[in-house]
Parts: structure tokens; sequence; C-alpha cells
């Protein structure tokens, strides 16, 4: 019953660790391309699964052969150390890959296990699972980039419109969704199945244990799958719908060809590298397949350290545990240091970004500042100017008051003259006296004034382009912008109405007009 219990908890351990890291990537993918979201492929997903892990267990391939071979060769009592020396390892290298190793864990730690109970290892196994590790992520990047650039070929030389295109894709993401499965099943079942076949002779207690120990860990880590893949989905597979189908044809295809279990996450990286290559841009950063390897490299090696020392404290060797032991704690101090480092490097950034933001921001208010008081200076002066001309037309008014009135008085006392010659006399001087203040020149010269310091800036854009026009040109410019008729302009400039439109004419020449050109257009344009 103890050894039973050995085997499940280690089971649970190395499940679990599947589940939080590993397994994300496989649904991530699936939910990208939209697959998932068929009743039939989840149900299908699931079938393959169970029935996949079923014959793993009873009729075990390469992959759970070699790994059987390895644990047959380490005393039961120590198999719990597997999942402590699985778990030791990925805490280390998940501070470095956001898609730890857990299979390299794994593997390295039945390897320390086995050479610190044997002392030697199983170095055949050994170079076939460096080698599958090595070669695996290399293949798999050249089947997504082969397979992206063939289909991209296709698509371009068939002139297939887009929509019916995409139709394809997902019909073949549909139908390869259940292969990503029971591939991802059949390479890391061995996870699942921690059990020395030859001392207890069948597969239904490694089966029933294995599923006991999947039922007990999925209700615990189904939420952080569930974030985990979503974010896989949203962030890292947020490209075009072939991409994520190259991903995923070329994960099934390196999972079934190879004889010893892989990380999904570096499958994972590898396939977005390549289609990155095919595309000729970029759709996974340079770090993070650079971190990527440091952590599949890592990752073995610190479980076949942890998984020695662990092996040799049970055996009662402590010498060789505290040398191994201190070596391990250089390496995860290192990485510590180096995590720390990167986290200090990153809040620097942060806060330089704050204060970048901060003087940006207060640069725009003292920048805001200015332009409101200017603006306010702007309107108390048209407000002055405003209020001036009221003023001023009251004035008006009352000047104009006055005169008629002193017309009027003039009047009646010429009509009280006696003799004609009379009469004519003070009426020519009543006309002279009319007919200058027609002309109304304290007025117009008053309107022009105004005019100047309404609309100076127009003025002054207007002299620098033109300054060979004359002090009437720009008036007219002035009157044609603020929308005078020519009848209203001659008005004002004491002219004809004819000599306003010769004074047009010349204004356009000045000004370099064609006939087809708008001549108002042009002066609001200044």
């Amino acid at each position: 019953m103890t050894t039973v219990m050995y085997i499940f908890l280690a089971t649970v351990i190395s499940g679990v660790l599947l589940l939080i890291w590993d397994y994300p990537v496989i649904k991530g993918a699936l939910q990208a391309c939209g697959a998932i979201e068929f009743v039939t492929v989840r149900t299908m997903g699931m079938i393959a699964g169970a029935a996949v892990f079923a014959l793993a267990v009873f009729y075990p391939g390469k992959v759970s052969a070699n790994t059987a071979g390895i644990i047959e060769n380490i005393p039961v009592r120590m198999l719990l150390s597997v999942g402590i020396a699985t778990v030791a390892s990925i805490l280390v290298t998940s501070r470095i890959s956001n898609y730890p190793a857990i299979p390299y864990a794994f593997i390295g730690a039945l390897f320390g296990l086995q050479f610190a109970a044997k002392g030697t290892i199983d170095w055949a196994l050994a170079y076939t699972n460096v080698i599958s590790w090595i070669c695996a992520p290399l293949a798999c990047s050249l089947i997504a980039a082969m397979f992206y650039r063939l289909s991209a070929m296709t698509f371009r030389n068939n002139h297939v419109h887009m929509a019916f295109f995409e139709m394809r894709i997902l019909r073949a993401a549909i139908f390869a969704s259940p292969l990503l499965i029971g591939a991802f099943a059949w390479n890391n079942s061995i996870l699942f199945t921690i059990f020395p076949v030859r001392e207890f002779g069948a597969g239904p207690l490694a089966a029933g244990i294995g599923a006991a120990a999947f039922l007990l860990a999925r209700p615990f880590v189904a939420k952080k799958v569930t974030i985990a893949s979503w974010n896989i989905a949203d962030n890292t597979l947020d490209i075009n719908s072939l991409s994520t189908l190259s991903v995923i044809l070329a994960m099934t295809i390196t999972f079934g060809l190879s004889p010893a279990p892989l990380s999904a996450g570096c499958l994972f990286i590898a396939a977005l590298a390549g289609v990155s290559i095919a595309r000729g841009s970029a759709v996974v950063e340079g770090h993070t397949v650079i971190s990527n390897i440091v952590a599949a490299v890592l990752s073995p090696v610190l479980g076949l350290l942890i998984g020695f020392s662990m092996g040799m404290i049970l055996n009662g060797d402590m010498i060789n545990t505290v040398i191994v032991v201190g070596l391990l704690a250089l390496v995860a101090g290192t990485v510590t240091y180096v995590r720390m480092q990167n986290r200090r490097l990153l809040h620097d950034q942060i806060v330089y970004a704050h204060e970048q933001q901060i003087y940006n921001t207060r640069k725009s208010l003292s920048a805001l500042e200015v332009r409101s008081e200017m603006t306010e200076k702007d309107l108390l002066g048209k407000l002055e100017l405003k209020r001036k001309e009221l003023v001023d037309f009251a004035v008006g008014i009352s000047e104009q008051k006055d005169f008629m009135e002193t017309v009027y008085e003039q009047l009646e006392e010429v009509r009280k003259l006696g003799t004609a010659e009379e009469k004519d006399a003070r009426t020519d001087e009543l006309l002279s006296s009319l007919r200058e203040r027609m002309y109304f020149t304290r007025e117009i010269n008053d309107f022009y004034a105004r005019s100047e310091v309404l609309h100076k800036d127009f003025n002054m854009r207007l002299r620098e382009a033109y300054p060979n026009l004359t002090e009437n040109e720009r008036k007219l410019a002035n009157l044609l912008r603020q929308g005078f008729s020519s009848k209203y302009i001659a008005s004002l400039m004491n002219i004809t109405p004819k000599s306003a439109e010769i004074n047009r004419y010349r204004l356009r020449s000045k000004l370099g007009l064609e006939r087809s050109d708008n001549l108002i257009k042009f002066i609001k344009s200044i």
C-alpha cells in the first residue's frame, strides 16, 4: 500500500505540472484557431485523449517503453523523489521562461535517481532523449515553415477567395485538433503513469492511478489552465489562421514521431519561430526563443542533479549530497539574481517612463496655460473692441441726430427768408454741407482702422507675401475677404462700381491669378 501511495503522489505531482504548464499550450492553440468552439471537436478531443492514454498504459509505445525502462531500475521508495525533483527544477526554470520543459525535468530526475541507485545510467536512452530534444524543435520549426509556405503559395497561385480559404483552414483545424490532443497524450502519458511494470506485472493499476491522479488534480488547476490558455490564444497566437494551423500540424507530427517525451512549450515556440521565418516577419520575440532554449537545457540538468541528490540522501550518502545541493543553490541563486536584476531594470525603465510622462504632461500643461492666457488676452481685447464699437455706434447716432437737427433748423430759417437770392445762397450752403457729410470720411477711416486691428494677421501675411500691393489694393483685398460686394466696396472706397471692378482685375494680376482662379477663395487662403 505504501508503494502505491508513493507512486500515486509522484503521479499527482508530475501530472499537475503537466496540466499547469504544457496543456494550456495545446488548449490555447485550439482556441486560437476556433476549432474548440465546436462541440464535436471538444467531444472527440476528450475521447481521443482518454483512448490514447489507455492505449499507452496497456500497450506502451516507444516513448513509454523507454521511460518505463528507466523507472524499473529505480527502487520504489525513491519514486516520490521524481515528482519532488521535477517541481524543484520547474520552480527555477519557470523564472527564466513562461514555458518550462516539464518532461525534460522529469526524465532528468529519473536519470538522477537511477544514477544514485545503480551508480550508472542507461546511456543509450540518455542519448536518445538528448538527441530527440535537440532534433524535435528543429523538425517542428521546419514542418511549420514548410506547411505555411506551401499553403500560402497554393492560395496565391489558385486565386482562392479569402472566405473559402479561411473555411478550408477551419476544417483542417477541426480535423487536426483531436490528433493534436491524442499525440500530446501519447507522448506525455508516462508522466501520469509512473509505474514499475515488471514489479506489478499489468496495466490496470497504472491506468487507475493515472486516472485518479488526473481527476484529483483537474479541479485545482482548471481555472489556471483556462486563464493560461486564453492568454496564449489572445496574445501569443494573435496571428492569422494559417499560422495557427501550421503550429498545430507541426506540433502534432513532431509529438507523434518522437521517441522521447517532449515539452509542448518548446515545440510551440519552435513552430512559431518556423512560421516567422516563412512569413518574413516575427510572430515570436527573440528573447522568448532564447529564454525557452535556456530553460529547455537547464530543466533536465537541474532534474538530474536534484534527483541524484535526493537519491543519495535516501541512500545515506551526505557528502555528495552537500556538493550537489551546493551546486543547486549556486544555480538557483544565479537565476534568482539575474531575475532580480531584470526586474530592477524593468522597474527603472517603468520609473523613467513615468517620469517622462510627468514631464511631458507638465510641459503640455504649461503650453496650455500660455495658450489659455493668450486666448484670454485675445478675448479681452476683442471684448474691449466690441465695447468701443458699441460706444462709437451710440456716439454716431447722437452725432447724426445733432446734424439732422441742425439741417432741419437751417431749412426752417431758409423757408422764412424773403428774397429768392437769399434762399438760393442758403440752399447752396446746405447742399455743400450735405455733400461733405455724404463722403463719411471720418467713419470710413475709422472702419479701416478697426478692420486692420481685427484682421492684423491677414494683413501681415498679405504684406509679407505681396509687398508690391498699394494701400488701396490691400484695402480692397481686406473688403473682399470680409465678403463685401462690388457695390458696397465702391461705396466704402468712394469710387464707382465700374472702378471697383477694374481694381479687382488689377488685384488679380498682381496676385498672379489665372482667369479660372477664384479671387475671394485665394484671398481667404492667405
